[in-house]
Formats: C-alpha cells, sequence, structure tokens
C-alpha cells in the first residue's frame, strides 16, 4: 500500500481526499500545517500532495523546498502535488520542484488517477 501526505488546512476538503484515497487503496497521513507535516515527512512517505496557501499564513511552497533540499526525512525526489485556488502560484510551484501542479477544486478522482500514474500502482 502507497502512503501519501496530505497537507492542507481544509478540513472538509482533507475529509474528503482521504476518504477517497482510501477507497482506492492508498494510506493517507493528514497534517493541517507544514510544521506537522514537516514532522510527519518521513522516509516511507511515497507521494505529498500539498495546498500552496495554508493557515496562519504558511506556504505550501516552503515545505516543497524542505522536502527538495533534503531539511525533511522523506526521500527528496519523492513525487509532489502541489493545489491551489490560485493558478499564479505554478511558475512557483514549478521552480520549487513540483511533479504536478492540480488547481482547486479539482476532482479527487484525477487526484487518484495521478497518484497512481506518478507512483505506478497498480490494481
Amino acid at each position: 500500500m502507497k502512503t501519501i501526505a496530505l497537507v492542507d488546512d481544509d478540513r472538509s476538503n482533507t475529509i474528503l481526499i482521504r476518504k477517497l484515497l482510501e477507497m482506492d487503496g492508498f494510506e493517507v497521513v493528514v497534517s493541517p500545517d507544514a510544521k506537522r507535516a514537516q514532522t510527519a515527512a518521513f522516509e516511507g512517505i511515497d507521494a505529498f500532495v500539498i495546498d500552496c496557501n495554508l493557515a496562519q499564513g504558511e506556504d505550501g511552497i516552503d515545505l516543497l523546498l524542505a522536502i527538495r533540499n533534503g531539511k525533511t526525512d522523506a526521500n527528496s525526489n519523492v513525487p509532489v502535488i502541489m493545489t491551489s485556488g490560485d493558478d499564479r502560484r505554478l511558475p512557483d510551484a514549478e521552480r520549487a520542484g513540483a511533479t504536478l501542479f492540480l488547481i482547486k477544486p479539482y476532482s479527487p478522482r484525477i487526484l487518484s488517477a495521478q497518484l497512481s500514474e506518478l507512483l505506478e500502482v497498480t490494481e
């Protein structure tokens, strides 16, 4: 089973995404903020889904940079899908090393399909 770290401060969104990803065979670790996510960014996480805009002014791109720069225990090359309702965040996410960028609202099925493709999960 592949483990996905979902980093988003929107409780309704995380409940929905978590449930649907679990139904598709993923294990999901939810973190509502970057600090808890950095603690949860352990070796063995197979992919991250990180919202660009987190609570208290936190920026999910900072977490992406920490992952890419080896400042977490996660593999620095782990797939990271960045999400945002603001498409102007795309260039920042790409420069920071995002594997993929999804505009909110996105379909949970599209997210699951993208994760499966990135991780080459067989059903």
